[in-house]
């Protein structure tokens, strides 16, 4: 009679609260501080700006509203001075707990060089919000090794018919009100492209912003980390490329394990499968794909620079 075969590996990613030594989490907004909103890229539709905030007053959750952040210059929302301005002003002051991005776009990276003696100066405060933000959080991380929160922005909360599904929606809030460090998702055993376990800290966010910060000094160490990407409104010629520059760079030989997002407006979705297997392909690692974040209705928040396990 022959014993239990091996007990299969549930595909998962999930993070205890753990840190890498000289990586620390945020200090979570106290009683009677706000969420200060800051609009550090591109500048946002005013018309959703007020229906996000008639909807977070539905929540309870008191924000700090800058007269700065409606200022534009091109496509920004403001001058860098302007926008750096509205940072520090956030980051001095007593009320505010946690900033919060009202939109994305672009403009982000044009800070980094100013940011660079500010952030181990500011007091570590949470910042939330994804996309153009991914040169944010990796930048703050290396230079005073603070967790940042990869998840929605302000706008798309008033935006006509997007709408986050549930749980994305929870962990929205779990972020803005409780600021849990524990947390993980499961996945399909059809999401796994490679098998495999790894342990590292998370690291990523939007592929194209990281494409572009990969020779710059802003990336935080990447040994043993799980890289976590998606992107959005890239036809699958230019999602090729981004990817083929990800496999041929440094940062590529560093990672323990690759975990892909939603690729939303991407391409047909069976172009971004083939795409997504052969890159799993080249990678020594656990690779699994369909992760619940993006640019659509599954954007649950993750904290990223926390030690994680990846199980494929």
């Amino acid at each position: 009679m022959t014993g239990p075969g091996p007990k299969a590996v549930v595909p998962r990613l999930q993070w205890s609260g753990e840190t890498d030594p000289g990586v620390i989490w945020p200090a979570a907004p106290g009683p009677g501080q706000v969420w200060g909103l800051f609009a550090p890229a591109h500048h946002f539709d005013r018309q959703e700006f007020d229906q996000a905030l008639i909807r977070l007053k539905t929540w309870g959750l008191k924000v700090s509203v800058p007269a700065n952040i409606f200022r534009r210059a091109r496509h920004l929302a403001g001058s860098d001075e302007c926008r750096l301005e509205v940072m520090e002003e956030l980051m001095a002051d007593p009320a505010v707990g946690g900033l919060w991005a009202v939109r994305g776009g672009s403009g982000c990276q044009r800070l980094l060089p100013n940011l660079a003696s500010r952030w181990a100066a500011w007091p570590p405060k949470p910042i939330l919000g994804f996309s153009d933000l991914t040169a944010l959080h990796l930048a703050r991380l290396r230079a005073a090794g603070v967790i940042g929160w990869h998840g929605p922005m302000v706008a798309a909360l008033g935006r006509a018919g997007a709408r986050l599904e549930g749980a994305s929606l929870a962990a929205l809030k779990a972020a803005l009100f409780s600021q849990a460090r524990a947390g993980g998702w499961g996945f399909s055993p059809r999401d796994v492209l490679r098998p495999g376990l790894a342990r590292g800290p998370l690291l990523g966010g939007n592929l194209c912003v990281l494409i572009h910060l990969l020779e710059s000094s802003w990336l935080p160490e990447a040994a043993g980390a799980i890289l976590l990407v998606e992107e959005v409104d890239e036809a699958p010629f230019r999602l090729d490329r981004l990817l083929t520059t990800l496999r041929q760079s440094r940062l590529w030989g560093a990672l323990g394990g690759l975990v892909f997002g939603r690729f939303t407006r991407c391409g047909s979705p069976a172009a971004v499968r083939a795409l997504l297997r052969e890159t799993a392909e080249a990678f020594p690692g656990p690779v699994l794909m369909n992760a619940p974040f993006g640019h659509g209705r599954f954007n649950r928040a993750f904290p990223l620079g926390a030690l994680a396990e990846l199980s494929a």
